[in-house]
């Protein structure tokens, strides 16, 4: 079969994808909805409305972590990200092959995340914003938005867009939930031809940092995320030693002993640029 030619979804205007649809095992609810893709397709999502976003408005701060300047972000750009929302849910997801896929669930998810912080700037930290949904704290299950006429959380995107499909704990990286403690928010839109690298460079420099892993009077210091996400990360305590170690350089490797008490840590403080 010929190959489709190269088109480009461009998410912001909501062009659509010709070409064949490739179904494997699609559902039409839960965990099975999201398994459908095309093997081989050209298709690409557009995500420079998305970059132009991150261009503007993160920053990097001495400690090495991404902030947001939340508060400055003037209404032209808050309309450009709404923009890029509403192209995003007019793409048709399963007519991408796996990689635009995984790039395009990841940048959902962080414009998304944005935008619910853009609604609720007194917030002092994501956990404080309350959208409704099943849990009280924080906006995590929440609609917040329809993609392929499915409705789609923060906690969605999740368990059942990333978990069932790409079943590789890296993706967690490229997440980014508002807080200080967890992934930070990547400054490069994931594309498809990169997202790989991407999120294993994201893995690396989470790993690497003291507010994801440290050595504290003889203890061994995690991030919660891990214990939160302990299910994709081999489910236990010592798979997620493994996991960490795989990313760790080799000072931070040679601390990682089996002997060590672990403590969990984190900064669930939202991750606002200071002065914004």
């Amino acid at each position: 079969m010929q190959r489709p030619s190269r088109r480009s979804v461009l998410a912001a205007f909501g062009v659509a994808v010709g070409g064949p649809l490739f179904l494997v095992g699609c559902g039409a609810s839960g965990v099975d909805r999201w398994i459908g893709h095309a093997p081989g397709s050209d298709a690409i999502v557009d995500h420079r409305a998305w970059q132009l976003f991150l261009d503007r408005h993160t920053f990097t701060g001495a400690d090495g972590i991404t902030r947001v300047a939340y508060a400055s972000v003037p209404v032209a750009d808050r309309e450009l990200l709404s923009d890029y929302l509403a192209g995003l849910q007019r793409v048709p997801v399963k007519r991408l092959d796996r990689p635009q896929q995984l790039a395009f669930w990841l940048n959902l998810h962080n414009a998304l995340m944005v935008r619910v912080v853009l609604d609720h700037l007194i917030a002092r930290s994501p956990d404080d914003i309350n959208l409704g949904g099943s849990f009280s704290r924080g906006p995590w299950s929440a609609t917040l938005a329809r993609v392929d006429g499915a409705s789609v959380s923060l906690g969605s995107i999740r368990t059942a867009a990333l978990r069932p499909v790409f079943q590789d704990p890296r993706w967690h990286y490229g997440l980014c939930d508002a807080s200080l403690g967890g992934p930070a928010l990547p400054r490069a839109a994931f594309q498809g031809e990169t997202v790989d690298r991407q999120i294993e460079d994201s893995a690396i420099g989470y790993v690497n940092h003291p507010r994801a892993v440290r050595v504290e009077d003889g203890a061994l210091l995690l991030n919660a995320f891990w214990r939160r996400n302990l299910v994709d990360f081999g489910g236990s305590e010592a798979s997620a030693l493994s996991h960490i170690a795989a990313y760790a350089d080799r000072e931070l490797r040679a601390e990682l002993q089996p002997s060590r008490t672990v403590r969990w840590m984190d900064n669930r403080q939202l991750n606002e640029w200071p002065g914004s």
